[in-house]
């Protein structure tokens, strides 16, 4: 199986501070979903966006995992 890196971008809600996260996972719906301990509406964080990351190539960077 493939998996991607992705960033889920959060943000401390009363502070303001941004926090860029890295995550493993199969597509952008799992590795944003896979935060909901940390993003929901009772938490500090609010959820600012998702998205792959690239190499220097432009590709986006995968890695495969045992199934």
């Amino acid at each position: 199986m493939t998996e991607q890196l992705f960033s889920v971008g959060i943000q401390h809600i009363k502070t303001g501070e941004r926090i860029s996260l890295e995550v493993w996972a199969k597509n952008v719906h799992e590795a944003t979903h896979g935060l909901h301990g940390v993003i929901s509406w009772n938490t500090q964080y609010r959820w600012t966006g998702s998205g792959p990351i690239y190499d220097d190539n432009g590709k986006v960077i995968t890695r495969e995992v045992p199934t």
